[in-house]
């Protein structure tokens, strides 16, 4: 078993209720633990189906895809999902999900 941080940077906080620490209404942190030989991607899917907001808002279980508006971290660096989505978590990984950034 490994534990895996979780950091969602959406406005989420008061849909997740008491299952994720909320230090502020854009930051919410969960501690999970998964099994060895988990991928980010089933990491997600799990998330999603046992957290409406996070399937509407975060990874689509549907297409098993992130959102388009959705940026993933990965142990503080980005990567392209397409890269990550099959990455076998290890424990002490932190997944960061955070909106994607536009303006001029």
């Amino acid at each position: 078993m490994n534990q895996v941080t979780i950091e969602l940077w959406l406005w989420l906080g008061h849909e997740l209720k008491n299952d994720f620490e909320c230090p502020s209404e854009m930051r919410s942190i969960k501690i999970e633990n998964v099994e060895d030989g988990t991928t980010i991607r089933k990491l997600l899917s799990d998330l999603a189906g046992r957290y409406p907001p996070i399937s509407t808002r975060v990874f689509d279980i549907e297409i098993q895809n992130l959102y388009p508006d959705v940026v993933i971290n990965y142990n503080d660096r980005v990567i392209n999902p397409h890269e990550v989505y099959d990455r076998i978590l290890k424990d002490g990984d932190k997944i960061t999900l955070i909106p994607l950034a536009g303006g001029g």
